[in-house]
């Protein structure tokens, strides 16, 4: 059977400040009358059901979580709340553990809430080919071709194809994980390489035997886990670490499908920008916006009439919780800004 991780324990810092630590941007409708999370829930329920489909979220959004999938359908017992943030790889594997111990022959897709999908029928039918190869004992990461140099992301570069049941699919030959601006700036000269889309799909058999085998430490602590009260006491034991430097970086056993399906990953306000409706001057108003001979600016007014006179390439960002004002090529750098923030704030 098939199941599903929806990974909603981010902070999204470089959101801010419409996302905070008391509402992150999986918590937030930023594009429809629907929060990212419940988008990301809807998205993935055709390929597996609702009742297979659990959540992995940290302790402290437990009333946003359960105000946000209160419509949704997914049952209480499948949200993990995290103890503590210790990245993506320990939460994964205490749910794919969990779900093993039910279903042998599962097969799991994970898949981050903060992602915007254009076409939805296109999404669903690569899951629906990764699960076919992902039975073949890959594991399955879906690659989007690069629109730009992005030195936050992660690049995946192919080998050659294979064939699963007639679905075209490459080997992948390396990982490299957020590999900065200036080595970003080569790599997509390549056509071998894909961004990482953080969407993975195998056999949750096969998970666990690669966790095994290149993560000891995190494998010894799930087999130990036998409640809630086990899960809690072990939980502070987990490295710190994400399942693309743990598991995808080191794995042999990888494999890639193209998705081209209008995805973009909400990790800055520049990629947001990309998928917001532009004025002639290729701005983007959201809000109690005036404007007077800016090109190429983006605002979000919540709070106050925000008034803007020849910018260029700026962000404009007005909460009740802050201000911000961003060079739009500057915007990987608003979590470091959030960081001073708190510093400050001690």
């Amino acid at each position: 059977m098939n199941y599903a991780i929806v990974l909603a324990g981010g902070i999204g810092s470089r959101f801010w400040p419409l996302s905070t630590d008391a509402k992150p941007k999986q918590f937030l409708s930023l594009f429809s009358n629907k929060p990212l999370l419940v988008e990301s829930i809807e998205r993935i329920s055709g390929p597996v059901t609702k009742r297979n489909i659990y959540i992995a979220t940290n302790k402290t959004y437990k009333k946003a979580i359960q105000q946000c999938l209160k419509k949704t359908g997914i049952l209480a017992k499948n949200i993990l709340f995290e103890l503590g943030s210790k990245n993506t790889l320990a939460a994964i594997a205490v749910l794919v553990n969990k779900i093993y111990k039910m279903d042998k022959n599962a097969v799991v897709v994970v898949l981050p809430s903060d992602h915007i999908i254009k076409d939805k029928r296109t999404f669903r039918q690569t899951i629906k080919n990764a699960i076919q190869t992902a039975t073949a004992n890959f594991i399955v990461t879906l690659g989007i071709i690069p629109k730009r140099a992005e030195g936050g992301f992660g690049y995946i570069k192919i080998k050659d194809k294979l064939k699963v049941k007639n679905i075209t699919a490459y080997r992948v030959d390396r990982f490299i994980e957020k590999p900065g601006l200036v080595k970003a700036s080569n790599l997509i000269k390549n056509k071998r390489f894909y961004w990482n889309s953080g969407i993975f799909i195998f056999k949750a058999s096969k998970l666990l035997e690669e966790i095994r085998k290149l993560n000891p430490q995190t494998f010894r602590i799930i087999t130990k886990i036998k409640n809630r009260d086990d899960l809690n006491k072990l939980w502070p034991r987990f490295p710190n670490i994400s399942i693309d430097y743990a598991i995808m970086e080191k794995s042999k056993s990888l494999a890639l499908l193209p998705l081209v399906c209008g995805w973009s990953d909400l990790g800055s306000y520049q990629v947001a920008g990309e998928v917001m409706k532009k004025d002639q001057d290729g701005n983007i108003s959201q809000g109690r916006h005036i404007d007077l001979g800016s090109k190429n600016i983006t605002v979000w007014a919540k709070e106050k009439i925000v008034a803007t006179v020849g910018l260029n390439n700026v962000i404009i960002v007005d909460t009740q919780n802050g201000l911000l004002v961003c060079d739009k090529n500057k915007t990987q750098e608003v979590r470091e800004i959030v960081k001073r923030i708190k510093e400050k704030a001690r």
